[in-house]
């Protein structure tokens, strides 16, 4: 992003400088309202007034057409519409739109499919009605969609909102390992600081439609993490657990 811009009947985001490289889990911190969500669907394509660029390998998407742009990112959104009588390999299938459609013959829709759904415990759901999901496996068939989609940038807007505890850290785990295999990067909103230390870097704080820091929890102190989410979170309380190097937040 190279100063983003981005509103409805006014400005919502604005200014916003931010890069993530291959292989990185991203997150987006901020209060309600700080324009987290716009930003999202701002690089997506989905917000009317839009200003400055988004570069994917040094493309600027947002001149794209939707097709097109969908291709570079795929974002999964806090709404999780599956209609009844749409069974999960459908909507997997819905992913390769971009690639020619499910409709369509597709040579990698197949495999694409069977991958995503091995990596999310799918396999079982596949021919099951959407109607009989519940909330977190809904989420987890649209985030699987997402991985079909075959976007090397995705864009998630709190992806475990639906989810349980354990779930949610399993889903983390699973991104940051998809992540790692190499070709894609993503970029998620949360709401959670001691998720977003300890699983995401870099990470962009938000408030009021502009950026007021960055952090990188793998070099960064207590100290300094605290100051830099104190813009965002008054009262807050910031340490490193020493024997596991996972994050603690607490608030006054």
């Amino acid at each position: 992003m190279k100063d983003l811009a981005a509103g409805y009947e006014r400005p919502v985001v604005q200014n916003v400088s931010f890069s993530v490289q291959e292989g990185q889990l991203a997150a987006v911190l901020g209060p309600n309202g700080a324009g987290k969500s716009t930003l999202l669907n701002a690089l997506a394509g989905g917000v009317r007034k839009t200003a400055g660029r988004v570069l994917v390998n040094g493309q600027d998407c947002l001149p794209l057409s939707p097709k097109q742009r969908a291709r570079r990112l795929a974002l999964v959104g806090q709404q999780i519409p599956l209609l009844p009588g749409v069974r999960v390999e459908e909507v997997l299938e819905m992913g390769r739109y971009a690639w020619g459609g499910p409709l369509r013959a597709d040579p990698g829709a197949k495999a694409a499919v069977a991958a995503a759904a091995a990596a999310f415990g799918l396999e079982k759901l596949l021919h099951t009605d959407c109607a009989a999901l519940s909330q977190g496996q809904r989420q987890l068939v649209q985030l699987a969609r997402a991985m079909v989609q075959s976007a090397p940038v995705l864009l998630l807007d709190e992806p475990g909102s639906a989810l349980d505890f354990s779930n949610t850290h399993r889903l983390f785990r699973l991104l940051r390992d998809r992540l790692a295999e190499g070709g894609r990067c993503a970029v998620a909103v949360l709401h959670d600081p001691a998720l977003a230390l300890r699983y995401c870097s870099p990470v962009l704080l938000l408030r009021e439609g502009r950026v007021v820091g960055r952090l990188e929890p793998g070099r960064c102190t207590d100290a300094e993490a605290q100051a830099a989410l104190a813009r965002l979170y008054p009262g807050i309380r910031v340490k490193a657990d020493k024997e596991t190097g996972h994050w603690l937040c607490t608030i006054e």
